[in-house]
């Protein structure tokens, strides 16, 4: 098998670093009084590795116990670390891919799960993956790049979740924790200063009101020039500032009762982000305006972190986040429980992006966006040690989001063509769910589950009037064609309606061979919903409803501890299909102002197989190794669409499905030591992503190749204080996070955070 010179180097640095690292162990070692040795001999005791409580299945369980798969980050784990959002969390999983589109402020996520996922920036585009923080699922992809502020715990749950999360978790669920405030004084505040002239500033303190009273704030303020240089306007192009302000009171008025109430401000200030135009010869960026790409696959810039759009870099684009949540808990006592989760999330985002990326206006777009939901869930759950535990459930949602689109087109003849377009659409959701275990024997266990759901959406799209302008200036315009006047133009006096049901069952049976090991058989599946098209150019298009998407996964696994239980070794086998997957096509709508237009469709089926193994081990009370292993061979089985636009239906089974690498892989070490008067801390992580497709039509000019991405720190603690130096990207990769194919017209895409290098001081009380 040949290598390339970066897997050599990538190996090499692996070499490096395990040496170092053995170096460093067989030092300590060497150090350690004898006597410590012979009385740890003689005790026979072993710490072993820390047990990972989730709750995953809406109850608290020991990781090892649950029969399904799932990567969890606890907070011992997470206090290593120097995540800046939900992205730095992927490594912890393998098949999972979360990038994000740069297609509008706050972060829009792209969260794929083994080959599933969406990277759409429309909200009417459900995600196929949800996140959830604190028991409330977040309804869109945008602001879903959760900061890593206050996170206790992660939980990455691989696979369909639809028995207990309900739609739209088609291929998986992120679910992430926050600490609890305490009634004694407790917290951490955490400066950092790295690269791109970046300053990071979190903090989370808890303490008591009174004695059943506990209060937790949290704030966070970062500010970065970013990695992305103008050349256009001469500066940097990517600059943001972030602030966040939260606070969360805990009651606890009786025995038995438990009331939580929060609240969560974001502001992000940023600057539309930079993205990169790459062209064909044949794209009409390049035959017809001279924005060539100087050859495949590279920016018409020449690099990947030099921008030459001509759209205003001043911070305009905003990002405000307002989301509030309450909680109560009561036991009933007999291990029966009963919890309310009252959710509410609000958005509005402005973002005026140059999406053609070029020195002229050829495609801007200007989108104002307001999003609203609401959950409600109630759970009555059952506990205890006996045969029968179970979670029984009921969900209400209701959400609306509307967007005042208006785009700048100067490829159309004119020197500039305005069109606007206004889309609202609403989603009524309400499910009923269960699942319960039942064990026959302490070994042999049964896990029963099913949802219902019932989805009803509304759309109405609006066109307004279409002006042509002689100059680039959008003043005394030569041509008005108000939307009654205008050919194609979309004009709805009512808005249209759909509904869907389903019913999403799980099965899984497992047992316990040992009080350590356990293997699982599980059938579950996952549904997404369906709905309306977001960004339409033909009435057809905005009237006529794409149907839901199902996905069933077959599941083998295993879960095992042994060695004292310094080494856990969990892994799974999986078979998922597909039915009516929904697709994202591209198409032509001639007579529009646009000219084009973007669909979902159910076109196809597909098959997703393959294989995952997660392993930590404890080799020493100071040096802890872990990793995972992910391989998936994703494929189109029956899947005919009009996929070239040419009006013409052909088979497209051809076709790789996006973001689903063959091979995903991620090692890391840590290692403690007593130095001084502290303690000396080693982290390093390296993840591979395997080549894969990030575009529909598997545009090359797009497609990423292999990518290793290590990231490493060195820490020393005294007491309470800790300073850190770390890296992160520490290879300089460059792959595309993002790409967008506008069929013969041209194609954008942006790259993959460089190198950075910070230092970090840490207080904790």
């Amino acid at each position: 098998m040949r290598m390339s010179a970066k897997s050599v180097r990538v190996l090499l640095a692996l070499s490096i670093s395990a040496t170092a690292l053995a170096a460093t162990q067989a030092h300590a070692e060497a150090a350690a009084p004898a006597a410590a040795d012979e009385e740890q001999a003689d005790s026979g005791t072993s710490s072993g590795l820390e047990a990972i409580v989730v709750t995953a299945r809406k109850r608290v369980e020991n990781l090892q116990d649950v029969s399904s798969s799932i990567s969890a980050l606890g907070a011992s784990d997470l206090a290593k670390r120097f995540d800046s959002d939900v992205r730095d969390f992927a490594n912890s999983s393998p098949n999972v891919l979360i990038d994000d589109t740069q297609q509008g402020p706050g972060g829009v996520a792209a969260i794929y799960i083994r080959g599933i996922g969406v990277a759409d920036v429309e909200k009417s585009v459900d995600p196929a993956v949800g996140v959830v923080i604190d028991d409330v699922y977040l309804g869109q992809s945008s602001g879903s790049l959760l900061k890593a502020i206050d996170v206790d715990r992660v939980e990455v749950l691989r696979g369909p979740q639809g028995t207990l999360f309900g739609r739209n978790a088609t291929g998986g669920v992120i679910n992430l924790a926050r600490s609890k405030p305490t009634q004694e004084l407790t917290g951490k505040v955490r400066g950092t200063y790295s690269s791109f002239q970046t300053y990071d500033l979190q903090g989370v303190v808890s303490f008591g009101l009174a004695e059943n009273v506990a209060l937790k704030v949290s704030g966070a303020y970062n500010t970065s020039d970013g990695y992305i240089f103008n050349r256009t306007q001469n500066q940097p192009g990517q600059k943001s500032d972030f602030r966040a302000i939260g606070a969360q009171l805990l009651l606890t008025p009786s025995e038995g009762l438990e009331i939580s109430l929060s609240y969560d401000h974001q502001l992000t200030r940023q600057d539309p982000p930079q993205l990169q135009a790459i062209t064909k010869p044949t794209d009409l960026f390049c035959a017809g305006f001279g924005y060539c790409s100087p050859k495949p696959g590279v920016p018409i810039s020449g690099d990947r972190y030099v921008s030459v759009g001509d759209a205003p870099v001043d911070k305009s684009a905003r990002f405000k986040l307002d989301m509030g949540i309450g909680k109560i808990n009561y036991d009933l006592g007999g291990d029966y429980e009963v919890q309310y989760i009252l959710g509410y999330l609000k958005t509005n985002e402005s973002i005026n992006q140059d999406f053609d990326s070029t020195p002229e206006t050829l495609y801007h777009t200007d989108r104002p966006a307001r999003w609203r939901q609401i959950t409600n869930e109630v759970r009555l759950i059952k506990g205890g040690s006996g045969p029968l535990t179970f979670v029984l459930g009921g969900y209400l949602w209701d959400s609306r989001y509307t967007i005042n689109l208006k785009n700048y087109i100067g490829f159309a003849g004119a020197p500039l063509l305005t069109s606007a377009q206004t889309v609202t659409q609403t989603t009524k959701s309400y499910a009923a769910y269960f699942e319960g275990d039942y064990k026959f024997t302490d070994q042999l266990k049964l896990t029963l589950g099913g949802r219902y759901t019932h989805d009803r959406k509304t759309s109405i799209v609006n066109d307004g009037t279409i002006f042509i302008y002689g100059t680039l200036e959008e003043k005394n315009p030569i041509l008005v064609l108000p939307p009654s006047l205008a050919n194609g133009n979309i004009v709805m006096a009512k808005p249209v309606k759909a509904s869907w049901s389903e019913f999403t069952p799980k099965v899984s049976l497992s047992y316990n061979w040992t009080d350590d090991v356990m293997t699982y058989a599980l059938w579950s599946r996952g549904y997404r919903a369906g709905g309306f098209n977001g960004r339409p150019s033909t009435l057809s298009a905005a009237t006529a409803p794409y149907n839901p998407e199902t996905l069933d996964n077959f599941e083998l696994g295993f879960k095992s501890q042994f060695l004292d239980n310094r080494v856990r070794l969990n892994g799974a086998v999986y078979l998922m299909k597909y039915k009516d997957m929904q697709q994202d096509l591209d198409v032509p709508a001639p007579g529009t102002s646009t000219g084009r237009e973007n669909r979902t469709i159910n076109a196809s089926e597909a098959e997703l197989k393959g294989v995952e193994l997660d392993l930590t081990a404890q080799v020493t009370d100071g040096l802890t190794i872990g990793g995972n292993l992910g391989y998936l061979d994703a494929k189109y089985k029956n899947f005919v669409g009009d996929i070239y636009s040419t009006g013409t239906p052909v088979d497209a089974t051809f076709l790789r499905i996006r973001r689903a690498p063959k091979w995903t892989w991620d090692i890391r070490a840590s290692y403690e030591h007593e130095v001084g008067p502290g303690t000396l801390m080693l982290n390093a992580e390296l993840h591979h992503i395997g080549p894969h497709e990030i575009t529909f039509l598997n545009n090359p000019n797009l497609r990423n190749g292999s990518q290793n991405m290590l990231d490493a720190s060195i820490s020393y603690k005294i007491n309470n204080t800790m300073i850190s130096v770390f890296g992160k990207n520490m290879l300089d990769e460059d792959g595309w996070t993002i790409g967008y194919d506008v069929q013969n017209v041209w194609s954008y895409a942006a790259p993959r955070a460089p190198r950075a290098w910070g230092v970090a001081i840490t207080q904790t009380f």
